[in-house]
């Protein structure tokens, strides 16, 4: 019997050794700094010299694209330096081709390590590239490569895509992440296009046959900006919108989470004063009536006084009179509908429904979407009425007021 238990037992620690085993990751390690790990993609078509030049022999295609790509160089420290962690660097390698997949491999010939994708951040591309390629073509690598996470910032700039992720940010962390970590920023700034942006939302969009926005990025001179979108209409660009009809499209899709409205003073229009918004309940409904069709916009905000410049005296700027803050909710609100307008009308003109109006259609009025589907973004979107209705609350002064 005791024989019996031992035996049970040796079997038992036997299955569990055994079961460790696969779990040992060591066996097939590479160092940090034996990988070259891409940070940030820039594709651009190819200029005149570029098309002289060819980098590989290719059987079928031409030179059109040329792919950058941002790398991560990781120097241990050494023996006998002080205490602190290895030295890191970056370096930009390009390559030209007709299918970026060709491009990366031939790219293996300029370095002396393997080069990873796994930790990729932020993709760049240029305008002309879009309007060479589409969209779809130009992505359609990431989104099959296995290494790729569905989180990558994707950019569109109307320049040169390269520059942009050769650009040294002023906080000296490496490109590739210092551009990621701007498009998080859109949670503050309204002229970040914010939801559904990353690569995974983009190609389930698109393969929707959905439009859609990316944020749109440009370097003038040292200076690197991220503001308005690019509209992408069956994965080619449509246009571009300002920050102004950023804004406004945050604010009609209800994803506006702190924005900053400004308005004039009345009595001094070169004085103006700033509402923060803190809290809002917007609410975009489909209305069909035979084969009238409108929506309604429904806004309410909430939030305080964020900075007024001083009027000269003499004035009856009185934040402690009711009368005169119900003056400010109502320019506020007119200031927000304006915003909302202008966004509106800049997306019908460019026949491509962003704002997921068709999407609210199809979920409240099926049959009708059945037969407006096919005709929706170049025959009906542009030409429905949207009434707008926004009510603005200031419920505080200022910290100190």
């Amino acid at each position: 019997m005791i024989k019996g238990n031992k035996t049970k037992i040796l079997m038992v620690w036997l299955l569990l050794i055994a079961a460790c085993l696969p779990l040992a990751g060591c066996w097939d390690q590479r160092e940090l700094q034996n990988r070259n790990m891409v940070l940030a993609a820039a594709i651009d078509v190819v200029d005149d010299n570029e098309q002289a030049h060819e980098q590989f022999v290719q059987p079928h295609g031409g030179r059109d694209f040329r792919l950058s790509v941002q790398l991560l160089e990781i120097e241990p420290r050494q023996q006998g330096e002080q205490r602190g962690g290895a030295k890191v660097g970056t370096y930009v390698i390009s390559g030209t081709g007709r299918l970026l997949f060709e491009i990366i491999r031939d790219l293996f010939g300029q370095v002396g390590r393997p080069i990873t994708w796994e930790h990729t951040q932020t993709i760049v591309i240029s305008q002309a590239a879009v309007e060479a390629g589409g969209i779809d073509q130009l992505i359609d690598w990431f989104m099959r490569d296995a290494e790729m996470r569905w989180r990558i910032r994707v950019y569109i700039t109307p320049g040169e895509a390269k520059p942009i992720i050769e650009y040294q940010p002023p906080s000296g962390e490496p490109n590739g992440l210092f551009l990621a970590g701007i498009g998080r920023n859109y949670v503050k700034d309204p002229h970040i296009a914010s939801l559904q942006t990353e690569l995974g939302f983009t190609s389930i969009l698109l393969d929707n046959k959905t439009s859609t926005v990316l944020p749109k990025i440009e370097l003038a001179g040292d200076i690197l900006k991220v503001g308005g979108m690019a509209i992408i209409k069956k994965g080619e660009l449509a246009g571009f919108l300002d920050e102004y009809d950023t804004f406004g499209a945050k604010l009609i899709m209800g994803i506006e989470k702190s924005a900053i409205i400004t308005t004039v003073c009345k009595d001094h229009p070169n004085r103006i004063f700033a509402f923060e918004l803190f809290q809002h309940d917007t609410r975009l409904e489909p209305h069909v009536s035979g084969d009238t069709i409108y929506y309604t916009l429904d806004i309410a905000m909430y939030g305080n006084i964020g900075e007024m410049e001083g009027c000269p005296e003499p004035h009856d700027h009185n934040l402690n009179d009711t009368q005169y803050v119900r003056r400010l909710e109502l320019q506020f609100a007119e200031e927000v509908k304006q915003a909302a307008v202008h966004a509106y009308r800049a997306q019908q003109a460019l026949g491509a429904d962003t704002l997921r109006m068709g999407k609210k259609m199809q979920i409240r009025y099926p049959k009708k979407w059945a037969e407006l589907k096919d005709k929706w973004d170049e025959e009906v979107f542009p030409t429905i009425p949207l009434v707008i209705s926004v009510n603005v609350t200031i419920r505080q002064l200022g910290g100190h007021k």
